[in-house]
């Protein structure tokens, strides 16, 4: 669920940019397959691959987290984002 919805950003945000994956892939020096993963959330993202897919695309990587804690969401699939600590 939470790499679906970062997935769903990072699709959003290359296509505001006419990136086609192939040309993403490029710039981050991953394959096109990968990224596609990445888009669909198939595939671990980690933090350091995500600051450089928000710097390529120009957007803070807040955007990208943001929709995580969405409060229209059922609260107990996002506790962890509000309380770290639990």
């Amino acid at each position: 669920m939470v790499y679906r919805s970062i997935g769903m950003r990072i699709q959003q945000a290359r296509q505001e940019l006419g990136l086609t994956q192939e040309e993403l892939a490029a710039k981050l020096g991953c394959t096109q397959a990968a990224l596609s993963n990445y888009e669909r959330g198939k595939r671990r993202l980690y933090l350091a691959s995500l600051e450089q897919i928000a710097n390529i695309l120009g957007k803070p990587l807040s955007y990208f987290l943001e929709s995580l804690a969405s409060p229209d969401e059922d609260d107990s699939q996002n506790w962890y984002l509000r309380y770290p600590y639990r």
